[in-house]
């Protein structure tokens, strides 16, 4: 039953139970009411009767009397001081006599009433003076029931009860829409909790509880499930060229595709970003041919957006239970490096194959650690401190990204950023890096240390429409002057796409952030190419730098570098300075700065803003502090 019919039942019965109720309270009420007023008005006339009565009247006197004041409903009579009822000859036939009224009750009390067949008698009695007799007025009321009762409210009581009804229904009929309204709101959080709001497919926690709930079901028992994961390819192209509309709308339509696919109770939910989950029941045999046949071939046909034909691949992970894992967590986990190996065999799918070789698997479980370590604040930047050899002051530092963890210890920052890199991560750490490197330059600037921070910028970073909207946010956030926020990128990830990269540092130029490239001399870029890009800086890679000593012909680099790099009006920094030696040279040379282990060590923030205080460097409005990963 539903609940706006039980609460409408309920408001009714409660409506008609309280009418009943106070009809009754009414009923015995005016019972009570009529036997405490008629003894009253009984009395009332006994006392007029005996004001007509001559001064010491005789008892032919008294009886002579009361034939004439008695009613249909009255009678009267009189008792001695023995208490013997006296009534006139000519009393009224009807009444009942007056003997059957209990005598004594006469002499000791001044009314009462008692019933006598089917009619109630209620009495008073009042003494005439000088006489030892008592007038005693009898009245005859039929007994009145309920019915009788009904027939004079009935009316009021009716309308009383429609009232009562209507607003019960009312009442019920508000509440039970308030309740509807607070299920719906209930519902509609619960499944925004649970479902991707894009797609409306439920999310990886919602996929992760039902994985969870399928293999208790499963008990031990040999039926087996398979966790899938698809990556779409292309996928960042058509967002970056097509825009984000176009990127919702291409998701919105796969998830439709594998809904239709799917069949009870296999489910179907977006993992992340552009990656979608599939928990397919039954698949112990399955094989990896027929999986991918059914799940990749949903995106054969073309995706119809805007008027425009577009073609997507998908790379395919799959983990089986119980072979792989015996959990969500888990089971997802190799799903999604079996896309890894898929991509490192050169292949559309796999199932998931353990690794041997112990340091892969353990790259392989840093993805979900790696995620975790973002949410959870496990990283941190530290600072190398930079000289300018130009005055010899320590001027900035460059901040690289640490990562403590908390059961494998230290993480290169190369393997992990591979990591972010491949896994889609990289936007999120690279927004975490500009936050807090800005965060902390912005500090320095409160403290009286105006320096410059850079950010080291992937290829991946430079088809990314919302940094620079990021990048300026932060700076207005933090109140940092773009001119102290300096961009690296490498000359690999420049040139990986030339045109993309020229309308990004174009955006960057404008929004007044300085440009460095960095590892020069190890990519295809020269320095004619970088007179049309907006760059202020080129760093020489540590490669160059370290050998410059022992090379005669590394030597030559750097010091070609350094000229061209001034005629162009750019400053130069130089890399991997590891001893006294290669520091005088590079200051020979006509090096602008100079970062390496020679002059300090990578330091906490802390340790780099002591370090400041203890050299008493002045230099604040002096070149550079760089970051990278």
């Amino acid at each position: 039953m539903q609940q706006r019919t039980k609460l409408l039942i309920g408001s009714l019965a409660s409506s008609l139970g309280i009418i009943v109720l106070f009809t009754s309270i009414a009923f015995t009420s005016a019972l009570d009411f009529t036997r405490q007023q008629i003894p009253n008005l009984l009395r009332d006339h006994n006392q007029h009767l005996i004001e007509m009565l001559p001064e010491r009247p005789s008892l032919e006197q008294i009886l002579a009397m009361l034939p004439h004041h008695e009613t249909r409903s009255d009678s009267l009579s009189v008792i001695d001081a023995a208490g013997r009822q006296l009534v006139s000859a000519n009393s009224h036939p009807r009444q009942a006599p007056p003997a059957q009224i209990d005598s004594e009750s006469l002499l000791t009390a001044s009314s009462g009433y008692t019933t006598i067949g089917n009619n109630e008698y209620i009495w008073a009695s009042t003494p005439i003076p000088d006489t030892p007799y008592t007038l005693v007025n009898t009245h005859r009321r039929a007994q009145t029931g309920l019915r009788d009762f009904m027939k004079h409210i009935g009316v009021p009581i009716g309308f009383a009860a429609l009232i009562s009804i209507w607003l019960s229904a009312w009442g019920a009929m508000v509440i039970a829409s308030l309740f509807r309204k607070l299920n719906e709101q209930h519902a509609q959080l619960e499944h925004q909790a649970r479902h991707d709001p894009l797609t409306g497919l439920p999310n990886r926690d919602a996929l992760s509880k039902t994985i969870d709930e399928t293999i208790a079901q499963l008990d031990g028992s040999p039926q087996g499930l398979a966790v899938c994961m698809i990556d779409l390819q292309q996928f960042k192209e058509i967002n970056d060229s097509l825009g984000h509309h176009c990127g919702d709308e291409l998701l919105r339509q796969v998830a439709s595709r594998l809904n239709e696919t799917l069949q009870a109770p296999n489910q179907a939910a977006r993992f992340y970003g552009n990656k979608f989950a599939i928990l397919l029941r039954n698949a112990g045999e399955a094989t990896i041919d027929s999986i991918a046949e059914t799940l990749l071939g949903t995106l054969e046909n073309a995706f119809e957006i805007d008027g425009r034909c577009l073609y997507i691949r998908g790379t395919l992970g799959v983990a089986l239970y119980p072979q792989h894992a015996t959990s969500a967590p888990a089971l997802l986990q190799k799903a999604e490096a079996a896309i890894f190996q898929a991509r490192e065999n050169a292949q559309y799918a796999a199932i998931f194959q353990a690794l041997d070789n112990a340091g892969a698997a353990e790259r392989l479980g840093l993805i979900n650690d790696l995620r975790n370590a973002l949410r959870d604040g496990q990283l941190e930047l530290h600072y190398q401190p930079k000289r300018d050899l130009r005055n010899q002051h320590i001027i900035g530092a460059e901040a690289l990204a640490r990562w403590i963890h908390p059961e494998h210890g230290f993480i290169p920052p190369d393997q992990f950023i591979e990591i972010a890199e491949r896994t889609g991560l990289i936007k999120e750490l690279t927004r975490w890096v500009l936050e807090t490197a800005v965060q902390q330059c912005a500090q320095c600037h409160a403290n009286g240390r105006a320096m410059k921070i850079s950010a080291n910028l992937s290829a991946i970073n430079l088809h990314d429409d919302e940094l620079v909207p990021l990048i300026a946010a932060l700076l207005e956030q933090h109140d940092l002057p773009a001119q102290y926020l300096v961009v690296e990128i490498t000359e690999t990830a420049m040139m990986a796409d030339p045109a993309r990269a020229k309308a990004q540092l174009g955006k960057l130029d404008t929004l007044g952030v300085c440009i460095s490239i960095d590892d020069f001399g190890t990519g295809y870029s020269s320095l004619g190419h970088l007179r049309q890009l907006p760059v202020d800086e080129i760093k020489i890679d540590k490669s160059f730098v370290m050998d410059m000593i022992a090379s005669e012909d590394d030597a030559s680099i750097v010091r070609a570098t350094i000229g061209l790099a001034h005629d162009l009006s750019l400053e130069v920094v130089a890399e991997g300075v590891e001893d006294e030696t290669i520091l005088q040279q590079l200051t020979a040379m006509g090096c602008d700065i100079a970062q390496g282990y020679h002059i300090a060590r990578p330091m906490p923030a802390m340790d780099f803003i002591a370090l400041l205080e203890k050299t008493h460097d002045d230099a604040a409005d002096g070149p550079a502090t760089a970051l990278r990963y």
